[in-house]
């Protein structure tokens, strides 16, 4: 089951959390909680777009003369779908 509550952020300002941490309720002594807070390592990697990488892939893409991005992507998905123009 989960159950989510709201919480004054002043009473969690002690505990350093960030916006997707996750606190674990561990034991409960007298009338304090002791929470486990766990933050992932894992920087998400940085969101791009494709013509970007193609503009910044250092020769591996070779776009012909007058040819743009969007016209390679678009030749891929066409061939990777069997879409007929």
């Amino acid at each position: 089951m989960t159950h989510t509550q709201r919480i004054p952020a002043e009473k969690l300002l002690g505990l350093d959390v960030h916006a997707g941490d996750t606190l674990h309720v561990v034991a409960l002594i007298d009338s304090s909680f002791v929470v486990n807070v766990t933050r992932s390592n894992d920087a998400a990697p940085a969101p791009g777009k494709a013509s970007e990488w193609l503009k910044t892939s250092k020769g591996s893409v070779k776009l012909a003369d007058g040819e743009s991005a969007a016209d390679v992507r678009m030749d891929h998905y066409s061939k990777k779908y069997s879409l007929k123009g």
